[in-house]
């Protein structure tokens, strides 16, 4: 069962109080992953949102001829964020690199969250703005060291 701890530690949720994580985990499901399991693939359309209990998954893009690891993401953190807003395809793969225990959010639940619950959707949807803010300058000063 997931209870409303698991939530608070994602940063995306850490402002929502204990009444409003309470009604989104309803929306939130629970799975195991082994070692070695794709999550998905890069090009594959998305639709889900993995948020890390345990464990660790590696983000990663095909690179002729290997790959190219870009994040792992150990508890606490989550992928696929994108997805919930947009319908573009993956733009990396994910796999899991140490057994784990994911949260799952589908697009679906998510679409719901934001419009059941407008006051904590905001509040979820102000944090995603922030942190894809924080990717992408973080993503413009490495590009811009490797020029």
């Amino acid at each position: 069962m997931i209870e409303s701890k698991d939530l608070k530690c994602v940063s995306v949720f850490k402002d929502l109080s204990n009444d409003e994580l309470d009604r989104i985990k309803i929306y939130v499901s629970e799975e195991t992953f082994k070692k070695g399991t794709t999550l998905f693939k890069e090009g594959m359309r998305g639709g889900v949102m993995y948020i890390v209990k345990s464990g660790e998954i590696e983000i990663f893009q095909k690179a002729r001829p290997s790959e190219i690891s870009l994040a792992k993401l150990k508890a606490g953190s989550f992928v696929g964020e994108m997805s919930m807003i947009d319908d573009e395809p993956r733009s990396a793969s994910a796999r899991i690199s140490a057994n784990a225990v994911l949260l799952i959010i589908t697009k679906a639940s998510f679409r719901e969250i934001i419009t059941k619950n407008a006051e904590s959707g905001n509040k979820i949807l102000l944090s995603f703005l922030k942190m894809l803010s924080t990717r992408l300058r973080d993503t413009n000063k490495k590009v811009l060291t490797t020029v």
